[in-house]
This record gives structure tokens, sequence and C-alpha cells, in this order.
């Protein structure tokens, strides 16, 4: 599977995947309110100290990786799956069957299926089984024993935990077959999407005379940049990983307005006169007009929504004189700001057909004196950051 593609999937798993962790996370962080006071009380009664420590680092642990802006997903749900088979160990050692162990244990492995996949979730069945089986031991050999529980004998212990092992196993593999189907549908449903917008993007490319590896370039260009403004502490909220993912498939579609421009204005070696150039202007109308018509069909798209923003505000500039709307510095959508900077690297160290290529260098210093004209400063000052990487794909185009 190629890397932006697999990457564009990895990508696609994660909004789901947050929205269930707060949502399961969240409302338990809030309900745990009463019951960690309630512990702790009942707790301080019965001289558990160890379980009010424990209590105190588990909630305070929820709490952070609830609210923590600096952790990455993987690192977040582990430590959220990781938090419930803690408790659920700890309750069935000082506890024992009558708390809440067996709760937090069934729900360990189905959990850690959905938030990191169904390998994880096996994974996490297994530490079910090794720590069901040690604490079985311990009781049996009466090296564990639990206050204030009687009639409860060891063969009591094994039918709990085989009948506890079995059904947290159906709802585990459940979950984790879920996941590998809908990781599959996700995998045909990106691999059609791609080849389609790729495929639309390719008619305007091949009508003025380009192979298709503009529109490669282009995905890489975007992509490079877009991650590089993500690194700055002022990196605009919209910011995230799922924008650079749009990004990097919107972004070919920002001259798909070319398909209402007529043949001989597109690809005319001179100059063109006044007339030819405002026909020129059209394209990114059209391709707005273009997109828009298709977001009929699928208005939620975020992608599709991109790319008419792109093929729309390509052509503005941040002082105002591009066109067609005129528009000024932050009401020029970020994507098309981005696209507009790469796309005009590209035009420049690329021949065309009334040019030679320009040089990196060449490029570098018309892209610098456009800074707060042309382009949004904030994102040249990114690029001259990376334009070493910017040179490597150019230099590649050439080989």
């Amino acid at each position: 599977m190629p890397h932006r593609f697999r990457s564009a999937l990895d990508n696609a798993l994660p909004a789901w995947r947050m929205y269930i962790f707060k949502k399961l996370f969240g409302t338990l962080a809030l309900m745990c309110i009463p019951v960690y006071i309630t512990s702790v009380y009942l707790c301080w009664q019965l001289g558990l100290i160890s379980m009010i420590v424990l209590d105190t680092i588990c909630y305070s642990i929820l709490v952070y990786i609830l609210l923590s802006k600096q952790l990455s997903a993987k690192i977040r749900y582990g430590l959220g799956c990781s938090l419930a088979y803690l408790l659920g160990v700890a309750f069935l050692f000082t506890v024992g069957p009558a708390g809440a162990g067996f709760m937090w244990l069934f729900a360990f492995a189905p959990l850690s299926a959905i938030l990191l996949g169904p390998h994880a979730g096996y994974k996490a069945l297994g530490l079910n089984v090794i720590a069901l089986v040690l604490i079985g031991v311990l009781y049996q050999t009466d090296y564990l024993r639990w206050l204030g529980l009687t009639g409860f004998t060891s063969t009591i212990w094994w039918v709990l935990t085989v009948n506890f092992l079995a059904t947290n196993a159906m709802v585990t593999m459940s979950s984790g077959y879920l996941i590998g189907r809908l990781i599959e549908s996700l995998s045909t449903s990106l691999s059609s999407r791609q080849a389609t917008i790729f495929g639309l993007a390719k008619l305007a490319e091949y009508r003025d005379n380009e192979t298709g590896a503009h529109l490669l370039r282009m995905r890489q260009y975007a992509e490079l940049l877009a991650s590089t403004r993500q690194q700055d502490r002022d990196a605009p909220s919209e910011l995230t990983d799922q924008f650079i993912t749009d990004i990097s498939l919107s972004a070919i579609l920002h001259d798909i307005g070319k398909v209402g421009v007529a043949d001989s204005i597109l690809l005319k070696p001179g100059k063109l006169d006044k007339d030819e150039f405002e026909q020129i202007k059209t394209h990114p109308v059209i391709g707005g007009q273009v997109i828009d018509s298709l977001m009929k069909y699928a208005p939620s798209c975020s992608f599709l929504k991109m790319g008419r923003d792109i093929a729309a505000g390509h052509h503005e500039k941040w002082d105002g004189s591009g066109y067609p709307k005129g528009l000024k510095g932050e009401e020029i959508p970020l994507s098309a700001r981005i696209v507009a900077l790469v796309d005009v690297y590209d035009a420049l160290t690329t021949p065309r057909c009334y040019k030679r290529p320009f040089s990196h260098f060449e490029a570098k210093e018309l892209i610098m004196d456009g800074k707060g004209k042309h382009f949004d400063p904030q994102l040249v000052t990114c690029f001259l950051r990376i334009e070493e990487k910017f040179a490597e794909i150019s230099a590649s185009a050439k080989e």
C-alpha cells in the first residue's frame, strides 16, 4: 500500500476514536467525582490507605489524559486502557470479586481493541488471563484473603474466571472483527475517493500539457508546508492532522476550473493579451462552482470543502490584489494560502510553454519578495525553514 494512502487511512480513523475516547472517559471523569469521594471515605474507614493513594493517582491520570494537549493519540489511548487494567487488578487484589474489579477488566480488552486496534485487544485479553490466574493461585494458596467475604471458595473463583474470560473473549473478538471490517471499508472508500479525485484533477492537467507529475508534487509541497506550519506555537487551531490529510488530496484540485478555459489560451506560448488573461482569471470561479456542485451529494465531506476553498482562492493574494474576489489576509482560507505558495513555487521551477524553468534560488528569491504581498508572511517563514526539502522534490522531478 503506498505510503501516502496508508497515511490517509491512518488519519481517517482517529476522528471517531477520539470521539469515543472523549465521550467514554469524559463521562467517566464526571461520574467518578462522587465515586472517588465515596471510595476515599470507605477506604479510610477500612484503613486501606494504599487504595486512597491509588484512587488519587488514577483519577489524576484520568484528568490528565483528557485535558493534556501534548500527548499523542496512541499514548493517550494506551494510558486510558492501562488505567482500566490497573483499576481492575487493584480492586480484585484489595476488595475481591465483590468490588468493581471484574467490571474494569471486562472493559479493558474491548476498549483496547476499539482504541488501539484488534491486536491490542487480543494482547489485553491475554493480560486479563494472566491477572485472573495469578489472583486465583494466590487466593487458593492462602497468600491472598479478602476481608468481609464469607462463603467464597477458590472453586467459585475459577468458575467466575472461566465465565468472565469466555464472555470477555467473545466481546473483544467481536470488537476486533468489527474494527477490522471498518478498516477494510475505509481502505476501499479512500482508494476509490483518491482515484476519482486524481482522475478529475488530471482532466485539467492534461489539457495544460501536464503529465500528472505536477499533481504529485503539489501534494508533497502542500503537505510539507502545512506540517511545518502545524509545528509552530502560534499554529492556527484548524491546522489539525485531518487538515493535513485533506490538503494532500484537495491540493490537486486547485486548477480544476481550467476545464472551462479554451485550449488556445491555455496552450498559448506567448504572453496573454488583456482579454485572454481575463478568461484565465475565470478558472478559480469555475473550479469553485464545479466542486460546489459535487458537495450537494456530500455536504459534510471535509476534503471537498477544502478543495472548493483551494480552487476558488489559490490566486488570491495576502495584500488583497489577487483574484477573483480580492480577498485579503486571513480572509483567504488557510488551505488556499498554502496552495498559493506551493503552486507558484512549482510553476516557477518547472518548464512551461511560455517560459524556462527557474532555479530553486530564483524561485526562493521571488517568494521572499512576495512575503506580505502575495503570500502569507508566516507561510513564507515556514517555507524558508524547509526550502531544501522543496529543492529536493523539485530536483527529483527533473531527473
